[in-house]
C-alpha cells in the first residue's frame, strides 16, 4: 500500500505583499502620475470654432499646419469660393481667395494682386489680419467646408444650419482639448 506524504514544510510566504513590495512602487507611480498631469496641462495651439453669439465650443483642431482653407458655394453665383488663411502666433491672416465667376457679392476690383488661373480668378497677397473671422453655416447650397492639412470637415458636422461660427487661434491645455472633443463626439454620436 502506498502512503501519501504531505509536505509539512510551513508556508512562509506572507502573500502578495511580500512578493511585490508596494512601498518601493509608490515613487514610480507618483512620478508617472506627475508626468501625465504635466502633459495634460501642457498648452497646445488650436483653431477654435465657437458659436458667434454665445461663444459655446463647437469644435477645435490642433494646429499642425500654419495654413487652412474654407471652401463654400457662393449663394448667388452658385460657384465655389476658396479662401486661404495663414496662422501667425494667435493671428489669422487672409492670404488669398479663388472664385470662378464675377457677380453679385464677388469682387469686381481689388487693391491686391490679381490673376486668372485654370481654377478661376485669384486674389492674392491680401495679408489682412482677421480680428473676427465669422462664417454663417449654409443650410443647403453653401456646403461650407474647412480644409486643414489633408483633412476636410463639413461645417454641418459640427454646427447647425444658419449658425454663426467664429474661428480664432487659442492656447488651451491638452487635457481640456481632449475632454471637450470627447464630449462633443459623444453628444454628436448619441
Amino acid at each position: 500500500m502506498m502512503k501519501w506524504v504531505l509536505n509539512r514544510k510551513p508556508f512562509k510566504s506572507g502573500g502578495i505583499e511580500n512578493s511585490i513590495n508596494t512601498s518601493t512602487l509608490y515613487p514610480y507611480i507618483l512620478f508617472i502620475l506627475i508626468i501625465i498631469l504635466l502633459v495634460l496641462f501642457l498648452p497646445i495651439k488650436v483653431l477654435l470654432a465657437t458659436d458667434y453669439k454665445t461663444n459655446i465650443y463647437m469644435k477645435a483642431w490642433k494646429v499642425k499646419e500654419d495654413t487652412f482653407s474654407i471652401i463654400y458655394t457662393h449663394s448667388v453665383q452658385l460657384t465655389e469660393v476658396i479662401e486661404t488663411y495663414d496662422i501667425h502666433g494667435e493671428e489669422i491672416i487672409l492670404k488669398e481667395s479663388y472664385f470662378k465667376s464675377y457677380g453679385a457679392g464677388l469682387p469686381a476690383t481689388t487693391p491686391y494682386s490679381f490673376e486668372i488661373t485654370d481654377r478661376g480668378f485669384r486674389i492674392y497677397n491680401i495679408n489682412e489680419t482677421m480680428d473676427n473671422l465669422i462664417y454663417r453655416t449654409g443650410a443647403e447650397i453653401a456646403n461650407h467646408r474647412i480644409i486643414i492639412g489633408n483633412e476636410e470637415y463639413k461645417f454641418l458636422d459640427f454646427s447647425k444650419p444658419r449658425s454663426g461660427i467664429k474661428f480664432r487661434i487659442k492656447r488651451i491645455p491638452l487635457g481640456v482639448y481632449i475632454v471637450k472633443e470627447c464630449i462633443r463626439w459623444t453628444t454628436k454620436n448619441s
